[in-house]
């Protein structure tokens, strides 16, 4: 009986997973665009040799943003290994390529903000839900 009542606990525990709710995500402005994530994120910029790098993680995933003339157009994602869905964002045109298969694959979006300069921002992600609630949230500047 004792591990019958074991092993349900267990399994309760697995099934429950803490999400944060949104009301407690934070802002983070990166001066051209700000996107909402948890409030347990941090943000870090890096050293980029032709454009502005950076990103938000909790140490586990990662969200990374490239912003310049050669940032990243998602050309190596096809329709076989990704769901890709064009659009227009705050009046710019739109990539955003998410994998058929959960974790198989990178999850982002491209922005075309025209005058040669592009914004890409993409990652591997275990809860590729918070990932597509993060692309939802970003505004262009």
């Amino acid at each position: 009986m004792k591990a019958v009542i074991l092993l349900t606990i267990c399994c309760l525990m697995l099934a429950c997973t803490h999400e944060e709710p949104r009301s407690e995500w934070k802002t983070f402005d990166f001066d051209i665009f700000t996107l909402q994530a948890p409030s347990k994120w941090k943000e870090f910029s890096a050293q980029g040799y032709d454009s502005v790098v950076g990103g938000v993680t909790d140490g586990k995933d990662t969200l990374y943003y490239d912003y310049g003339m050669y940032s990243y157009r998602f050309t190596s994602e096809t329709s076989q290994t990704h769901i890709i869905t064009e659009t227009n964002r705050d009046g710019y045109p739109t990539k955003m390529v998410k994998p058929k298969k959960p974790g198989q694959g990178v999850i982002g979006i491209y922005y075309n903000l025209g005058n040669s300069l592009r914004l890409t921002l993409y990652g591997r992600s275990r809860d590729e839900n918070i990932f597509v609630q993060m692309i939802e949230s970003i505004k262009i500047k």
